[in-house]
């Protein structure tokens, strides 16, 4: 079965951490861009926007790095985020990235870093 995005806290997660890692605020796997939030060209961002910017983060030459860590370190796994599960969340961009394809034929890590579909 394919790891999905779950909606919670801290608290839920730690509940079933042997399948679940949270990655919502105050997480390593934190977006550190928030809907609302101003985005670097000036009005505040939506939240496809602030996801998108996360994706096009982890593309770049620093964020690639994290984007390896992140894909061994939550391969399998749920992801916990406090985001409604009907809005773009960057837990959906992380669950692309941490469960690609292992046979040989996966797209590399940053075809995977495209915002939510």
């Amino acid at each position: 079965m394919m790891p999905v995005r779950l909606r919670g806290v801290p608290r839920d997660a730690a509940a079933l951490s042997t399948v679940c890692a949270y990655v919502g605020p105050r997480s390593r796997y934190a977006n550190p861009f928030t809907a609302g939030a101003r985005s670097p060209l000036g009005p505040p961002m939506n939240a496809a926007e602030s996801v998108d910017l996360f994706a096009a983060t982890l593309r770049g030459p620093v964020g690639r790095h994290y984007a390896a860590r992140f894909a061994r370190t939550l391969r399998g796994l749920n992801l916990m985020c406090t985001c409604p599960l009907d809005a773009p969340c960057h837990a959906d961009v992380l669950l692309r990235l941490a469960n690609e394809p292992d046979d040989g034929t996966a797209p590399r890590t940053t075809d995977l870093l495209e915002g939510p579909r």
